[in-house]
């Protein structure tokens, strides 16, 4: 129980549900993937949908209780990774593995090459999130730098990046680093991408959801909840604490790659999945990124020089589908997600980076988007991918 409460914690159940049964059969038949979640019964998805929004959404908690603690003790106490440990970009897969919550060994392709699977034979090893650039994995990261500046090392934190995430809140009376701050973040990160990497890329997937997502995730799974504070504060040290960030005494900042760790007395936001960080979320807390950084809620990128950004036409990538100002629609945002994720899963699924990790794409799809999902909404029947050859960066690390 304690394991599933902080992965929930940290917004990753659907990411482990690589376990899923389903997973097998759609690694040998794509297209299963399609026709699984296509198949929904009209009734029970109404059901799913009520229940789902029917809890606070982004309205603001105001109960909280200690239950909602995760446990870093005893077998869950902070361990600093070995000489052969794997970690990667991702903070919270790295303290879920410092914590043992994940094999503290051998953390499942989350950084370099993961051990042989029972999936090697159809996918090969695969090359964890590292490997996954333009898939999951994108340029304009809150902590990493871009995959063109870095030769490919998206895994490192960036400590200049780090810093001007920290000091947005350095002289505040009292430092939160919310979704406000985190918006005012993530104008910097995409403008920082368009005006130094000449392959600054912003894909319909990789771009739109994962990069603007890994910023509002901060606030929305780092942040400590308390009686105080029900709805949550990420405050210094517990940024720092997930970012494996260390601080001297005059002020200086030294990063620890690996060392990411869950603060001791740590609590999660309120249990139920009324609670969850979900899709429909993420899109409210879209809508007032687009306010701040229109671009940032747009596909497109740079053309071979710094400062050349240029969008593309959403409704030519999706065959009418959708239009770039969908995607500042919550609604038509969460079915825009569901259609693309939809579009390319297939994809992700034959690729040696993600193939392993997006087992689970069934159960992912099934059971934490589709109760989002209004029915009618309007699929993406011929995903078109020609638009990306004006933008060089597209190709960066193509499998």
């Amino acid at each position: 129980m304690k394991i599933v409460l902080a992965l929930a914690g940290l917004g990753l159940v659907s990411a482990i549900q690589a376990l899923c049964p389903y997973a097998e059969q759609a690694l040998k038949d794509p297209d299963f993937v399609k026709r699984y979640v296509e198949k929904r019964d009209p009734i029970e998805h109404e059901k799913m949908k009520e229940k789902r929004q029917s809890g606070p959404g982004n309205i603001p908690f105001t109960t909280f209780d200690e239950n909602q603690e995760i446990d870093v003790t005893g077998d869950y106490a902070w361990q600093a990774p070995g000489p052969g440990d794997i970690r990667g970009p991702c903070p919270g897969l790295n303290a879920l593995a410092n914590h043992g919550y994940f094999p503290r060994g051998q953390t499942w392709s989350i950084g370099g090459k993961p051990a042989q699977t029972l999936t090697s034979s159809v996918l090969g090893a695969g090359d964890g999130l590292s490997g996954s650039h333009n898939k999951y994995e994108s340029d304009s990261s809150p902590a990493r730098g871009d995959f063109y500046l870095e030769n490919g090392d998206v895994s490192t934190l960036k400590l200049d990046k780090f810093k001007a995430l920290y000091d947005l809140q350095k002289n505040a009376a009292v430092p939160n680093y919310d979704l406000a701050t985190l918006i005012q973040h993530r104008k910097y990160t995409f403008d920082l991408s368009e005006s130094t990497n000449p392959y600054f890329f912003h894909a319909p997937f990789a771009g739109v959801a994962v990069a603007n997502a890994a910023h509002t995730f901060i606030p929305a799974l780092m942040s400590n909840h308390s009686a105080q504070y029900p709805n949550g504060i990420l405050d210094k040290e517990t940024l720092k604490s997930f970012f494996a960030i260390f601080e001297a005494p005059d002020g200086t900042l030294t990063y620890k790659p690996g060392w990411e760790r869950i603060p001791d007395k740590w609590y999660r936001r309120p249990l139920g999945v009324v609670n969850e960080y979900s899709p429909a979320s993420f899109a409210l807390d879209l809508v007032q990124i687009a306010a701040v950084a229109p671009e940032a809620a747009s596909v497109g990128g740079n053309t071979g020089t710094v400062n050349s950004f240029a969008g593309a036409d959403l409704g030519n990538i999706t065959g009418g589908a959708y239009q770039t100002t969908d995607l500042t629609n919550p609604q038509k945002f969460v079915c825009y997600f569901y259609q693309i994720t939809l579009a390319l899963v297939p994809d992700f699924l034959r690729s040696q980076a993600l193939g392993s990790l997006l087992g689970g794409a069934l159960d992912l799809l099934h059971n934490k988007i589709d109760p989002f999902v209004d029915p009618s909404c309007a699929k993406i029947a011929n995903y078109n991918d020609a638009f990306a050859a004006q933008f060089p960066g597209a190709a960066l690390n193509k499998r």
